[in-house]
């Protein structure tokens, strides 16, 4: 070993990961939280489980391998091979007196401390959400056999997890082509959503295109990298509405034509070898295909509310993308427009379609700071426990 890879050997056992332990859940009533996109920790499925998000070698560097899955005809690149979740993140650590990043550990702790029969609903966030949302539905009936059949579930489900909740609720483990059964809320009590981009998050087009930074690590989730995400497509908007001319009037404009991504070299098509790969236009529509039929199973319907009382917190005062100007036909993704939200959520997404009945919560804290903040926090235990 060279002595001078001591002081990175040093760098690295002073960097952690914080775990949090839950026990299992007792008693008639459970609350089951469901975290968002990149919330659960990704480890090697091999008998060393490496971690591949997030470790803090990766955050530290610039990174090789992506957390790219696989599809017929994908280039030759670095990539971890398969990959299980591993619970969801908690704090990450990159020595106290230089980062510390809290996602849910704080929540974690409130949860398991304050809410009834508290159960961690844990998934790989890259995959589709329908297939994600079956896996819930699951848990929610292995849940109510346990019991036979006498249980109370709450859920509470931040940003892309309440996608999934919204999924599982309305179809079960069932058919979701048809009109909604609500077959996944018969057991349910009460539904908490936080964040939940609703009607999609026009930003995302920017990671798309530009990745997705990770420290210093370009590599993870790179533009190559979210291609192969079925989750990140199902994040953009439903409907091609986040366009403007250059007076910020709006405009029409289908960014889900395959043509607008080839042509227009968004996203892995910057690279203008890939245009002409047929491979990759077919990857392209699969996923645009994904993202079309999962917004039409979340669209709003009418009838009648189902049983279950719903609370939504808003995140406000932290400004991000609304929309892309079209400068000579085509978009430009260099000088958006902003307005308000969380951070990643825009206020106007943020709230659950027809024909759920809503309670709204506002909060300053941004998207991530919204799951420890205490205020949200308490109005949460307050909802779930109230009559």
């Amino acid at each position: 070993m060279r002595l001078s890879s001591l002081p990175v050997l040093m760098l690295l056992s002073a960097c952690t990961a914080a775990r949090v332990s839950v026990p299992p859940p007792t008693g008639d009533e459970v609350t089951v939280f469901v975290h968002g996109y990149r919330g659960s920790f990704l480890t090697t499925e091999d008998a060393e489980r490496d971690r591949a998000w997030v470790s803090v070698g990766d955050v530290l560097s610039r990174g090789e391998r992506s957390l790219a899955l696989p599809f017929p005809g994908q280039r030759s690149a670095p990539r971890f091979g398969a990959l299980t979740s591993d619970g969801p993140v908690t704090r990450f650590t990159v020595l106290p007196w230089v980062a510390r990043y809290d996602v849910y550990k704080g929540f974690l702790e409130f949860g398991r401390e304050h809410l009834p029969g508290f159960v961690v609903f844990d998934y790989d966030w890259r995959q589709d959400n329908r297939t994600t949302a079956k896996r819930l539905c699951t848990l929610l009936d292995e849940l109510a056999a346990a019991r036979g059949g006498n249980v109370k579930v709450n859920l509470v489900a931040h940003s892309m997890g309440g996608l999934v909740t919204l999924h599982c609720l309305r179809y079960g483990t069932g058919d979701d082509t048809g009109e909604p059964s609500w077959a996944g809320a018969r057991h349910v009590k009460r539904v908490v959503f936080l964040g939940t981009p609703f009607r999609g998050a026009p930003g995302m087009f920017d990671d798309f295109t530009l990745g997705t930074p990770v420290g210093r690590n370009r590599a993870l989730l790179s533009p190559e990298a979210l291609f192969t995400f079925a989750s990140a497509f199902q994040l953009l908007p439903a409907e091609s509405d986040f366009f403007v001319d250059a007076s910020g009037q709006p405009v029409s404009f289908d960014a889900y034509a395959p043509g607008a991504w080839v042509e227009g070299g968004w996203g892995v098509f910057q690279d203008a070898g890939l245009r002409t790969a047929p491979e990759y236009r077919e990857q392209l529509e699969r996923m645009l295909d994904a993202r079309a039929v999962f917004a039409r199973t979340l669209a709003g319907k009418d009838g009648p509310p189902p049983p279950f009382r719903t609370l939504a917190v808003v995140g406000v005062g932290h400004p991000l993308i609304k929309s892309f100007r079209i400068i000579k036909g085509q978009p430009t993704f260099e000088d958006p427009i902003l307005a308000d939200g969380d951070g990643s959520v825009l206020a106007t997404r943020a709230l659950p379609p027809e024909p759920l009945h809503v309670d709204r919560l506002e909060t300053k804290a941004d998207h991530v700071e919204m799951m420890g903040d205490e205020e949200v926090q308490e109005a949460i235990a307050r909802f779930l426990t109230g009559d």
